[in-house]
């Protein structure tokens, strides 16, 4: 449907695949809208039962691009607002919807992928926050959604340190629905959808819903602060020296007068 968004329906199973694999999947703007249209269009379609969302290549997604942080006006509120609603999509949608995790998923692919209903990973995989790495407080709503997961005091600890979670970590606390043998990641996430197919459909969508009405009801108040914090740190100086040193190759130096 789209040049990084593609979609492709196979006996009631929708693949949406993020592909943009010269930047490891990296998502900006338009991909953030594209993915929204993409889920939306799926939920609305009746050929549509269940639905899958992962990445072209190696790694789920990267998050946001850094190259293109480094203009220093990639971040804004209106980007945050935009990535916060790519994650509830995932959530709104009365589909069921699996996050079928290639690789690494950080920052935002690590947000989308937490809005999902599911995630079937592999023991290589791994959901990354990453956002501290780059001296931002994180978007797409991960802080919602892992709080959702995992709890305060984990969430604290994912999104202050940054450790990747590999598959097995990830089954334990309960951010991986299943663990596929490596190399049947697709085919053990096919079984998964499978299995979904064959399920109520209708009552799992009225579950979504209750999901959504009352778990989830403040969510757009805390993407508001989300995005007003994002677009603030942004414009700090120790973002700036984040992505500088990371493109330079070298470990950054914080201002720790904070």
């Amino acid at each position: 449907m789209y040049e990084n968004i593609k979609l492709a329906v196979q006996d009631g199973i929708a693949t949406i695949t993020i592909d943009r694999q010269a930047s490891n999947n990296a998502l900006n703007a338009q991909m953030f809208r594209d993915l929204i249209s993409t889920v939306e269009h799926c939920d609305a379609d009746d050929a549509v039962k269940v639905i899958i969302v992962t990445g072209a290549g190696k790694n789920f997604s990267a998050g946001g691009d850094i190259k293109e942080m480094a203009s220093f006006d990639f971040i804004s509120y209106d980007l945050s607002i935009l990535t916060g609603q790519a994650s509830l999509a995932l959530r709104k949608c009365s589909k069921p919807v699996i996050a079928m995790v290639n690789g690494a998923a950080a920052g935002a692919g690590c947000g989308i992928a937490l809005g999902a209903d599911f995630r079937i990973m592999t023991e290589e995989s791994c959901l990354l926050t990453a956002f501290s790495n780059v001296a931002l407080p994180g978007d797409t709503g991960c802080i919602y959604n892992l709080h959702q997961i995992v709890g305060l005091a984990k969430t604290i600890e994912l999104m202050a340190l940054s450790a990747p979670i590999y598959g097995e970590e990830a089954l334990h606390l309960g951010l991986a629905t299943r663990l596929a043998p490596e190399g049947k990641l697709e085919e053990e996430t096919l079984v998964f959808a499978g299995k979904l197919l064959h399920r109520p459909l209708g009552a799992l969508a009225m579950q979504k819903r209750l999901y959504y009405e009352i778990f989830y009801r403040d969510y757009m108040s805390y993407s508001r602060l989300e995005s007003e914090n994002l677009a603030k740190a942004g414009a700090s100086a120790d973002h700036r020296e984040a992505v500088t040193a990371f493109l330079e190759g070298r470990k950054p130096t914080f201002n720790q007068s904070n």
